[in-house]
């Protein structure tokens, strides 16, 4: 046997190493959106030899996706839309620390009433709790999120009232509209805040002013303040402080917390709850 066919078997198993095996649509679809999130556009061709199916298949699921608004097409392939992006970018913020945060906004979640009205700001943390509210009774809840807005539409009891604005596209939250007249009518029981990081300084921080400005603003005109934070946003400071840490009713955190950090809290009196 010559060099050349003792080297053919390998080239082949590589070309085969080079395809996926991916036996459902949506699993193909899955593959192609998580392959936009990496690189921002996709060729027909590339698509189908990565997914060993032919060329009209990827066409047909590029054509399904677009319709859906995770894409645009182009010719030969596709970009990543704008909708699309907001919806990943959410998508991995909400990953992060995700049992850390399920299990804050569950404890969060205890302390509404029925009867009360509510601020949620935008944050992945704060989102979970949506998921837990909606057999609430007579509740209303003011949001700046749009993804809370959206999973609280599925709630027929809750009353939800959006704060308009600009969009940030980086949290999928409005920002920048608030007008005195509008803080002094609102009557708000208890703000749900979270941050980008938090320090023993500073309290609660972000990396946007007008993210900052806003959830000051809601939780000057609410009763009670509650803070979700999880271990991982301490000692992590951003550009604007929205509440100082004596501004803080309650703060919520997880059991990933360092002992030092726990001290500090304790030392300045923090009233906290460790889920």
């Amino acid at each position: 046997m010559s060099e050349n066919e003792h080297e053919q078997p390998d080239n082949q198993d590589e070309a085969d190493d080079s395809r996926l095996i991916i036996g459902s649509s949506d699993q193909r679809r899955d593959y192609i959106i998580k392959t936009l999130r990496e690189q921002d556009s996709v060729t027909v061709a590339e698509l189908s030899k990565r997914l060993n199916v032919t060329e009209v298949t990827t066409r047909k699921d590029l054509q399904i996706l677009e319709e859906q608004g995770y894409l645009t097409r182009v010719r030969g392939g596709a970009v990543m839309s704008g909708r699309g992006q907001l919806e990943l970018r959410f998508a991995a913020r909400q990953q992060l620390f995700l049992d850390e945060k399920r299990r804050i906004a569950a404890r969060a979640a205890r302390h509404i009433e029925a009867g009360s009205t509510i601020f949620l700001d935008g944050s992945s943390t704060v989102f979970q709790m949506t998921r837990l509210l909606r057999d609430q009774q007579n509740l209303t809840v003011i949001t700046n999120g749009l993804y809370a807005a959206l999973e609280l539409s599925f709630a027929p009891e809750i009353t939800t009232i959006v704060v308009g604005g600009i969009l940030r596209r980086r949290t999928s939250s409005l920002v920048d509209m608030l007008s005195p007249d509008l803080l002094r009518r609102l009557h708000i029981d208890i703000a749900f805040v979270s941050c980008r990081g938090f320090t023993m300084r500073n309290g609660m921080m972000e990396s946007d002013l007008r993210e900052a400005q806003l959830k000051r603003a809601m939780a000057t005109a609410a009763k009670r303040t509650i803070a979700l934070v999880d271990h991982s946003k301490f000692d992590a400071p951003f550009t604007a402080s929205s509440l100082l840490p004596e501004e803080v009713q309650l703060l919520i955190t997880d059991t990933g917390l360092s002992d030092e950090h726990r001290h500090a809290l304790a030392e300045m009196e923090m009233t906290v709850e460790t889920v």
